[in-house]
């Protein structure tokens, strides 16, 4: 199509007894998503109001049949047909002649100790197997070349370009590039608003930017990516809402608007040369998620166009696409986080949802629980400039290979942005091309991984390597060392600490033997997945741990009870006991109010009106589920208001709690459930001394697991080597698998 011109631009239910006992076992994979459209019970009708009907609401309240469901989601977005050629087909980006489309994008890795003088052992190995790996472009986060002075607004150091070059000669050995993406507001230039600066900080600016990009180029780097987009100070200067600036840096016009970007550009330009890259990051559309809707000034689409050509103009080879928000950033790099908990998809972390037919433009694809949502909008950028654009934004290639790649297909997008599932498997290109899917780990999209921004220790649900790598649980680093002597390992417990356990434990030479007791290898994977939904791939995990132990030769034998005398009889050299906590049952039920145990729930016999008893992840997640079925749900917490749901990571937090309030969960917090009565649970609440009764037909009793050492205990009792995996401190997921990692490492 003819591109639009510049001034164009810039003018303008089954019966489920025995929930997750039974059906929720069996419900992994596809099958767990029509299982859970069979509730037994019907979901409350949305309003038309959260529909964005309000105006033409009909007098009478519509039926169930005439209400349009906000942001319906599309399951048939992880089909696979084989094809992924578009995907690894090579591409030219200015002077970089890429082997395909997969780049890792920037993210803080943590790899570099404080106080760091030397390139870490750490960081070359977690960049080098990612480029082992077959991604084709690495770009690395500043934190990781910041002590060597190379990033803009640092004070170089003559050891600097020797340190960068051994990271970047590592990634080049594996047949990659390699850049750093930087931006405005550094150390040396610690002004973080756009109205501050002076007209000569700002000329010094653009000369900073232009050394820094020099200096990489001298120690090895192939590109830059300048940062335009989220809420940085480069963006600022591109937002109306921010700039209130007079000069000609202002955004009194589009030409204003956009000349410190360019001007940076053309810096970089004429200090590196035409054999050095420049990549740009830019907004493409900007909504406000704290107050939904008010726009005032932000950038829109025509803008962002605008851009994008004058970009091109001034030498820059590509353009990465991103959305703005203020509130929850996260969701300009992560916007699966806007469909975490069960059916709260579109949730902006403030208790409201946007509307993707609305909000955005109506040009951010919310139909795929967040995967390639930002695919419409690179589109768009793409339709305007000749350079080639690009996006990340969940463009996760094993869970959608065929949405993805036909992207890259149609020509939607040139470059495809990953940063989470490159992590938790650094081959996934290699494995992906070679069409082996199926032996991908897979992102469940936990968001741990960028817990550091929040306070909290960062670390991958799934790759227990990351952030404990060369530390003093895994001092070996990222490779498993083969065991000194092979031993016959038996394995108790079938549950994501048990496989990973023996996954790891087989891969260092052990013969190994895996038993669970059930009929199927899991644990409560199923539960959980049954509870949250599909968003976070519960049973894509369970099925990538099951093929693991196929390909690592691990004998699994399901249906069978394990205690000491059926130990004595194997005669394994080690036993690694992974059977999971235990629950308490504190509560009885009244001629009225029934008492159900998580682990054992009736969804037929929970009554409307429902208080949970805990204050952890499952609490939590049974909430959101039972919201979902039009149930009034309440929370009562043992522990204080910063511990509730804290097994989850505090980014899953941010948007499932504020969406539980507005459906109106009430959660009371340092409570102790004290007498179920005849019409419901009484409290004491223990920061004011308030005694409280709260109405009811239902409690659910889910407190914290504890620890279950018992057949551990009997075994080691024998002289027989043992372990416990997991269940002498449960916790989560990410907890039991790297329980089982460790302790495997260990044997």
């Amino acid at each position: 199509m003819e591109k639009p011109s510049k001034e164009a631009i810039g003018t303008t239910g089954i019966s489920r007894r025995s929930f997750v006992e039974g059906a929720a076992l069996a419900a992994i994979g596809a099958t767990a998503a029509s299982a859970l459209s069979l509730t037994g019970c019907s979901p409350a009708p949305s309003n038309s109001a959260e529909n964005g009907n309000a105006a033409n609401a009909p007098s009478a309240a519509p039926s169930p049949s005439t209400v349009v469901e906000l942001n319906p989601q599309d399951d048939s977005y992880d089909s696979y047909s084989g094809d992924v050629s578009a995907i690894f087909s090579p591409i030219t980006i200015g002077s970089m002649n890429l082997k395909n489309r997969i780049v890792k994008s920037a993210a803080g890795s943590d790899t570099m100790p404080k106080g760091a003088t030397e390139m870490s052992q750490n960081a070359i190995d977690y960049y080098g197997l990612i480029a082992d790996g077959g991604t084709a472009l690495i770009i690395l986060e500043t934190g990781t070349l910041s002590p060597f002075g190379l990033t803009n607004g640092s004070k170089p150091s003559e050891q600097g370009v020797l340190e960068a070059q051994k990271i970047a000669d590592r990634i080049h050995q594996a047949d990659a590039y390699v850049g750093v993406q930087f931006g405005l507001g550094t150390p040396l230039s610690p002004i973080t608003q756009v109205n501050d600066y002076t007209n000569e900080e700002i000329k010094a600016l653009v000369k900073d930017c232009g050394e820094a990009a020099l200096r990489l180029k001298n120690a090895g780097f192939d590109c830059v990516e300048m940062k335009g987009a989220t809420t940085d100070v480069l963006n600022q200067f591109l937002s109306r809402s921010r700039n209130f600036r007079e000069d000609e840096y202002g955004a009194q016009n589009n030409e204003n608007r956009v000349r410190l970007f360019k001007e940076i550009i053309e810096e970089i330009r004429s200090q590196c040369g035409e054999d050095f890259t420049i990549l740009t990051l830019i907004n493409a559309v900007e909504e406000m998620d704290s107050s939904l809707g008010d726009n005032d000034g932000f950038i829109v689409l025509e803008e962002a166009q605008y851009l994008a050509q004058e970009l091109e103009k001034s030498g820059a080879d590509f353009i990465q696409v991103r959305v703005g928000v203020p509130g929850q950033e996260v969701t300009c790099y992560g916007p699966d986080c806007n469909h975490t908990g069960y059916k709260m998809d579109g949730a902006t972390g403030f208790g409201t949802q946007f509307d993707y037919a609305k909000h955005f433009e109506g040009l951010m694809d919310g139909s795929h629980s967040g995967v390639g949502g930002f695919i419409p909008l690179a589109k768009k950028i793409k339709e305007v400039v000749d350079i080639p654009v690009g996006c990340a934004g969940n463009m996760d290639a094993r869970l959608a290979p065929d949405l993805i790649n036909a992207a890259v297909a149609n020509g939607d997008v040139d470059l495809v942005f990953m940063n989470r599932m490159l992590v938790v498997d650094p081959e996934l290109p290699k494995k992906l091309e070679e069409g082996r899917r199926d032996e991908i780990a897979p992102c469940t999209k936990c968001f741990h991984c960028h817990a550091k921004p929040l306070g909290e220790a960062e670390m991958c649900r799934v790759n227990a390597t990351t952030q404990f790598a060369y530390t003093e649980e895994m001092p070996e680093g990222y490779a498993l060392e083969p065991a000194e002597k092979s031993k016959n390992v038996m394995v108790v417990g079938g549950g994501p600490a048990g496989m990973e356990a023996a996954r790891i434990a087989a891969l260092r030479g052990h013969t190994v033997t895996l038993y669970e007791q059930k009929d199927s290898l899991g644990g409560l994977l199923g539960t959980a997945q049954a509870y949250k939904g599909t968003h976070e791939r519960m049973g894509d995990l369970k099925d990538y741990l099951a093929r693991q132990l196929e390909i690592a030769s691990v004998q699994t034998v399901t249906g069978q009870t394990v205690d000491v005398d059926f130990v004595k009889s194997e005669g394994p050299d080690v036993v690694l006991v992974a059977v999971g906590g235990s629950r308490e049952s504190k509560l009885s039920s009244s001629a009225s109010v029934n008492v159900m145990d998580v682990g054992s729930i009736d969804l037929n016999e929970i009554d409307d009106d429902v208080v949970i008893v805990g204050g952890n992840l499952q609490a939590v997640d049974i909430a959101s589920f039972l919201i979902a079925q039009g149930k009034h749900v309440d929370i009562v917490n043992p522990g204080a208001k910063d511990v509730l749901d804290i097994e989850q990571s505090p980014w899953v937090r941010r948007f499932t709690l504020p969406h539980l309030y507005a459906k109106g969960v009430k959660v009371y917090n340092e409570a102790d459930a004290t007498e179920v009565t005849d019409s419901g649970l009484r409290i004491t609440m223990r920061d004011c001394g308030l005694d409280k009764e709260i109405v009811c037909g239902t409690v659910i009793e889910c407190w914290d697991m504890v620890g279950n050492t018992a057949l551990v205990d009997d075994i080691a009792a024998t002289g027989i080597e043992a372990y416990a995996v997991g269940c002498d401190a449960p916790k989560n997921i990410q907890s039991a698998i790297h329980a089982g990692n460790i302790v495997a490492r260990s044997i």
